[in-house]
């Protein structure tokens, strides 16, 4: 008689989390990269063996040709991150479920693209903070800032499979409230949810016409982003909190323009044309 028994089939998801808006010079970009593993993961429903050996050895040359197969089976799930001339990886490092930092396991595998095996999965997920360094365009450009990509080990020692791509963009801006907003994923594992939520407090007053309650909210963000690592967000609230003081009666500027930063987070910035995108075109085709 036939077994129909379900097969497990790995399945992977990855979600990007970032504010993609940034101010004028703006160089530093947060992501947080979630990755969810279904269908028994890399291991095939077997429980994942731990602790995870560290795999770093000595990274291979930049742009040496099968740099990835180099891995070898141990590497288990690999994340890629390819970035475009004149973006680099500062670090990637997992957040949770526990900690683990993957910046030194970088092995190059292309021009501008490295990766970062990550060990066995199961059926789990985990984040990942990527912090990247990139170019100024110039205000109202945008560009493709990374390119994440999750492979899947071969049972047969043959190369990895792409089993889930996100990408990471960037758009610069002259309007401090939409660099200004701090993403919940981001603050939360880089020790700043309260400054985010005072933030969105104080420019939720504003959008309601609250000008003594929004000055209040940013002074307190102004306050909480004295703190180091903080500096770009602190010369950005010092714009907005010029913007809602109620002795000068400006707080409508800031309150349309928390409006147009709520719009315009529903989405990530779209594609413009040749002539006003930065290109990306070697990391458009995989």
């Amino acid at each position: 008689m036939a077994n129909f028994a379900k097969s497990r089939v790995p399945r992977f998801t990855v979600e990007v989390h970032h504010n993609p808006f940034l101010p004028q010079g703006g160089r530093t970009l947060h992501a947080v990269v979630a990755v969810t593993a279904t269908g028994g993961g890399s291991t095939g429903g077997r429980p994942v063996p731990g602790p995870r050996p560290d795999p770093a050895v000595p990274a291979a040359a930049e742009g040496a040709p099968g740099a990835a197969g180099a891995l070898g089976p141990d590497a288990g799930v690999v994340l890629r991150v390819r970035t475009p001339l004149g973006a680099e990886v500062d670090f990637l490092r997992q957040v949770a479920p526990t900690a683990e930092n993957l910046t030194d396991r970088r092995r190059a595998s292309g021009p501008r693209s490295g990766d970062y095996p990550t060990g066995p999965w199961g059926d789990e997920s985990r984040d990942y903070h990527l912090l990247l360094r990139v170019p100024d365009p110039g205000l109202g450009r945008e560009m493709l800032a990374a390119r994440i990509t999750v492979l899947l080990p071969a049972p047969d020692g043959a190369a990895p499979r792409v089993v889930a791509q996100a990408l990471v963009r960037a758009a610069w801006t002259d309007d401090p409230v939409a660099a200004l907003r701090i993403d919940a994923q981001v603050a939360h594992h880089t020790g700043r949810s309260e400054l985010a939520q005072v933030i969105q407090r104080g420019l939720d007053a504003a959008k309601w016409g609250d000008a003594g309650r929004a000055v209040a909210e940013l002074r307190r963000a102004a306050s909480l982003a004295g703190a180091p690592g903080n500096g770009d967000t602190a010369k950005l609230l010092a714009k907005v909190v010029g913007d809602v003081d109620p002795a000068t009666g400006t707080v409508r500027q800031a309150a349309k323009a928390a409006e147009a930063e709520r719009e315009s987070s529903r989405t990530t910035p779209g594609p413009r044309s040749p002539s006003e995108e930065t290109a990306m075109n070697e990391h458009d085709q995989l």
